[in-house]
């Protein structure tokens, strides 16, 4: 019995579901919005840039003179201050051979030079009486009746005494070594008491006139270069180098200026650098602010100036994809891949473009992973976004 009483109960609770379902207010309709991707984005700002290119260098001097003997005898003095390290003035004493033979030299030349003078006159007033006798007589004479021969001879002997007497008096002088120009004493290798030969060297001076400094140029920086070659007749690109100097936390930047002058050799096509060299006037120069000599051997770090680019945009290395692309967000904010041309690098967080976007466009400075052509995005404004008006910061490559 209680089997047949269990359908209609069931049943019964249906409808009763039912009437409740039917009679009950309807659920209120919820539209869900699609939840939208975040970016940061900044305007871009096309501007006139002038790019700079930095490499680092070692300074060394323009020139390296080796002082050498040009006599032979023994040192018998040397300047008190004449030490590796020291600083000389152009023209100053560095050295004194022992003179007693070059003087004996020098007399004895004086009086060679005499007599030859004295023989030269005799053969003079020997030609003009022959001469005048001769035509006295009325017959015509030759070369040899008339002294021409000997007074050549004369001439001659007179001219080589003259010649041995400037050799002489000039072996005299070199006697006394003295600085070719100013310069700082790298090495010395002769000392008081010593023998010495013509040729032989006696210190190494480096000039103090002009530094030069040494880098490596990549190849692509070559475009971006007035390059200093003879047919363009181009002024040379004025460089900046600076040395870093002091312990850490505690670095003192140093700055002198100079130009690029020359490039050197080929590319490495291991490398793809190519030397040049730049020129820095008065290394030891100093400054109210207590600048230090730019001393050889010194590590740098060399500012090139660059050619100026026009409708040139500052990007932030963050902006760029995997594949070298960017992404903008047009008026509808939805995403739009941009294939871009970079320029050279501006600064560590930055590159200079020069092509593939326009002025006032919104540019993603933080792409999404996932991402795809005209997908619609949430957009905030970027809170650190580039300089617009700024120049190009040094870049390295």
């Amino acid at each position: 019995m209680r089997r047949f009483l269990f359908v209609p109960i069931l049943l019964g609770s249906f409808a009763v579901v039912a009437l409740l379902v039917a009679l009950g207010p309807e659920p209120e309709a919820r539209k869900f919005e699609p939840v939208l991707t975040e970016v940061q984005v900044q305007s871009v700002h096309l501007d006139r840039h002038r790019v700079a290119v930095t490499v680092d260098g070692t300074a060394r001097p323009a020139r390296r003179t080796a002082v050498a003997a040009q006599v032979a005898g023994e040192i018998v003095w040397a300047a008190g201050a004449l030490r590796t390290g020291t600083v000389v003035a152009p023209d100053s004493p560095l050295f004194r051979v022992r003179q007693t033979r070059y003087s004996q030299a020098v007399a004895e030349a004086r009086s060679r030079l005499a007599e030859a003078e004295l023989r030269l006159l005799r053969e003079q007033v020997a030609r003009e009486l022959a001469q005048a006798e001769w035509e006295r007589i009325g017959a015509e004479p030759n070369l040899l009746a008339l002294g021409v021969p000997q007074l050549a001879a004369a001439e001659e002997g007179a001219a080589a005494a003259r010649a041995g007497l400037e050799t002489a008096e000039a072996d005299l002088r070199n006697t006394e070594v003295r600085a070719p120009h100013a310069g700082l004493v790298a090495s010395r290798s002769a000392e008081v008491g010593e023998w010495i030969t013509p040729g032989q060297r006696l210190l190494e001076l480096l000039s103090l006139e002009v530094f030069e400094v040494r880098v490596s140029l990549p190849d692509a920086a070559l475009p971006l270069l007035d390059l200093p070659f003879r047919e363009s007749g181009a002024r040379p690109p004025p460089a900046r180098v600076t040395a870093t100097l002091g312990p850490p936390n505690a670095e003192v930047r140093w700055t002198w200026e100079g130009r690029l002058v020359r490039m050197e050799g080929e590319i490495d096509p291991a490398t793809r650098f190519l030397p040049a060299v730049i020129e820095v006037p008065r290394p030891y120069q100093t400054t109210p602010d207590g600048r230090p000599p730019l001393v050889a051997g010194m590590f740098l770090q060399v500012e090139i100036e660059g050619k100026e680019f026009a409708e040139v945009a500052t990007v932030p290395v963050s902006a760029f994809r995997a594949d070298g692309t960017v992404l903008v967000v047009d008026g509808e904010d939805r995403i739009r891949i941009r294939q871009v041309d970079a320029l050279w690098p501006a600064g560590e967080e930055a590159l200079l473009v020069r092509s593939g976007l326009v002025n006032g466009e919104r540019l993603v400075v933080s792409p999404p992973s996932m991402v795809a052509e005209g997908m619609r995005v949430r957009v905030v404004r970027s809170p650190t976004a580039a300089d617009p008006s700024g120049g190009a910061a040094p870049g390295r490559p």
